[in-house]
């Protein structure tokens, strides 16, 4: 069957955390949400906040392994209950909406990494004709700020379509995050590639419901396995390649010529 799409997975396969930014990250998370917390009688230390933020994001990231998430709004609250259960009911929308920008939003001054490679095989893909999609599960920071920091690399204008897992509440490995990309770009599973690093998130489940997979890096403890493994996402199309799913040559792509955006109008 021709390939119609690609999907990728963000972290680890277009994009990585810059770990020496974390405190700063921190310090300006906590100045601006302290302030929040404080109009509701709650007065704490960055260090108290930030071990009571580390809960909240332990308790949800168990939800995630369920395949289900909240939205940045709901995070706001349950962060804000770690310290007082009934601030988090009192809290404006206007406070939340301060909460969400304080907590995510430091990312965007402080980016992650694009990958090598990984603006290039976005570009090989809309070259080649193919919907061009990804999911990506969220956490501090949701959809409404990562949109922020691809669009910084010049590539939020490159997608037909960007899944957080925060505004759809569900998270890979759910079937339903998946079914909404194929949905979007107008393929099916057998007709897309899903691009990811983690075999628990990235591998498994999008084999198991008949997606090609291709997957970044040299873990190997996925159950089912990738149909392919590539040192690094700059290396896709020469994975594909090997599987017989494209051409050497763009312009001699089996892919349908029309983008998804085309498709949609």
């Amino acid at each position: 069957m021709p390939l119609r799409a690609i999907v990728f997975d963000l972290w680890g396969t277009l994009m990585t955390e810059r770990r020496g930014v974390f405190p700063q990250r921190a310090q300006m998370r906590y100045d601006g949400i302290a302030p929040i917390l404080r109009r509701h009688g709650i007065d704490v230390t960055l260090e108290e906040f930030t071990e009571r933020h580390r809960e909240s994001m332990s308790a949800l990231s168990a939800l995630q392994e369920e395949g289900n998430d909240v939205t940045a709004e709901e995070r706001a609250r349950h962060v804000i209950a770690r310290f007082d259960e009934d601030a988090s009911l009192r809290a404006t929308d206007e406070d939340i909406d301060g909460f969400i920008e304080a907590y995510g939003g430091p990312i965007v001054h402080t980016p992650p990494e694009l990958l090598p490679g990984a603006a290039e095989a976005i570009a090989e893909a809309r070259a080649r004709g193919l919907g061009v999609g990804l999911i990506s599960n969220t956490g501090v920071s949701g959809g409404r700020h990562l949109r922020q920091v691809m669009d910084r690399y010049g590539l939020l204008d490159q997608f037909d379509v960007l899944l957080f897992s925060d505004e759809l509440r569900r998270s890979k490995p759910h079937p339903g995050i998946f079914d909404a990309a194929l949905e979007a770009l107008q393929a099916t599973a057998g007709e897309t590639v899903f691009v990811g690093d983690t075999p628990r998130y990235d591998v498994g489940p999008p084999r198991r419901f008949g997606w090609w997979v291709a997957q970044v890096g040299d873990r190997d403890d996925g159950d089912p396995r990738a149909h392919v493994r590539v040192l690094g996402v700059g290396d896709l199309f020469d994975g594909l390649r090997t599987l017989g799913l494209i051409d050497a040559d763009p312009a001699k792509s089996h892919a349908d010529p029309r983008t998804a955006r085309e498709l949609n109008r």
